[in-house]
């Protein structure tokens, strides 16, 4: 299978899992009206030059660019985490955060000392250090390949990230990449609308009645953000 076609394949078992859980997502939202930040758009909330370099590239792995739709660094993904990590979601303000600290099961929910900033930051630092050390390169500085596979390692607990729970850490930055990549853009995420386009999603249009009468045919209306 050729890069191309296994990156489309990707992108659509990626967007199946996330879809569900991104239908509606955490955090303080900007101002009511806001618009989303352009492409070249540079200033981040929380993370700083190494992270994002770091960050791109692992979105950019995770939802790469194709003929289907935007690459997730293109949609904004990295945006809309930073402001996540930025807001109550990072200092994980909602969440009961007092121990004591066991294993638990996916069920349970989150079940580590460090709020989701804390998390980010340490586990994007220990990544790149044990690139380092494995592969003689930052991880941005990697080959697409090899940062497939460390990202296949990372999943399956196989880097050390001093201390960050490695699978726990692949997969917040998965369900969040998911999350940026289809929530609504007033998060910071979906630039343009792009992912909905893609995926034929309405987005906030309230009047869907003309839908009713349609047997077996798709509703095809432009999708409409909150902020208009």
């Amino acid at each position: 299978m050729s890069n191309d076609a296994r990156n489309s394949v990707s992108r659509r078992k990626f967007l199946m899992a996330g879809a569900a859980a991104s239908a509606v997502v955490a955090g303080a939202p900007t101002p009511a009206g806001a618009q989303a930040p352009e492409a070249g758009w540079q200033g981040y909330a929380f993370l700083t030059s190494p992270e994002v370099t770091t960050l791109n590239a692992i979105v950019d792995r995770l939802i790469p660019a194709d003929q289907t739709g935007p690459g997730g660094v293109d949609a904004g993904v990295v945006t809309y985490i930073d402001r996540q990590l930025a807001g109550r979601f990072g200092a994980a303000a909602e969440w009961y955060m007092q121990g004591p600290w066991g294993t638990g099961t996916p069920s349970q929910g989150w079940q580590f000392a460090l709020p989701p900033a804390t998390f980010y930051r340490k586990g994007l630092l220990a990544l790149d250090r044990w690139c380092r050390g494995a592969k003689d390169k930052d991880f941005a500085d990697l080959s697409a390949e090899d940062q497939d596979d460390v990202l296949e390692a990372l999943a399956a607990s196989k880097v050390d990230l001093e201390g960050i729970p490695p699978a726990a850490f692949f997969e917040m930055i998965r369900e969040n990449t998911a999350e940026g990549y289809l929530s609504d853009p007033l998060y910071g995420g979906n630039r343009n609308m792009a992912a909905w386009k893609m995926i034929g999603f309405p987005g906030a249009t309230p009047v869907l009645t003309p839908a009713v009468s349609l047997k077996g045919e798709a509703y095809v209306t432009p999708p409409l953000a909150i902020g208009g």
